[in-house]
């Protein structure tokens, strides 16, 4: 089943009760963070699973269990808090674990749904780059822009 950021940002603003706009922010932030967790864990096996699994999840579970606990010096929960304009430290940690809840209970419910999120979002990141390195640009793409390089 097809899914977007957007699907992501929804559940996140009904599960938190913040508006869609701060729930679109902190996914964004958060699939930004781990697709370039991917890149350096290398895309393929992550989006394919490694194993043939068939599922096209299990990568991304990886990627997602290795997050460890959540705390407020949690390198991802910094990244919200700086990304997505929050102020607070616990609502940062709060808001990182939601965003991460949800893309676990997703991968395992729609894993075809969320490795299409990723895949996308890493195929817009790179021709982004594509089309701003080609006109002079600094580059950096849409992962760029997300993770602030």
């Amino acid at each position: 089943m097809y899914m977007s950021i957007e699907n992501l940002g929804s559940m996140f603003s009904q599960r938190s009760g913040v508006q869609q706009s701060m729930g679109n922010s902190v996914m964004n932030v958060i699939v930004g963070f781990l697709a370039q967790k991917m890149i350096g864990q290398g895309i393929g096996s992550m989006l394919s699973g490694g194993g043939g699994s068939g599922s096209g999840s299990s990568g991304i579970n990886s990627v997602l269990s290795g997050l460890g606990g959540l705390n407020h010096d949690h390198e991802l929960v910094r990244h919200v808090q700086q990304n997505a304009g929050i102020q607070d430290p616990e609502q940062a940690r709060q808001y990182t674990q939601h965003g991460v809840d949800i893309l676990n209970e997703q991968s395992n419910n729609n894993p075809q749904g969320v490795q299409s999120i990723f895949a996308n979002f890493l195929g817009r990141g790179a021709s982004q780059q594509e089309q701003k390195s080609g006109s002079g640009g600094t580059g950096g793409g849409l992962l760029g822009d997300i993770l602030g390089s």
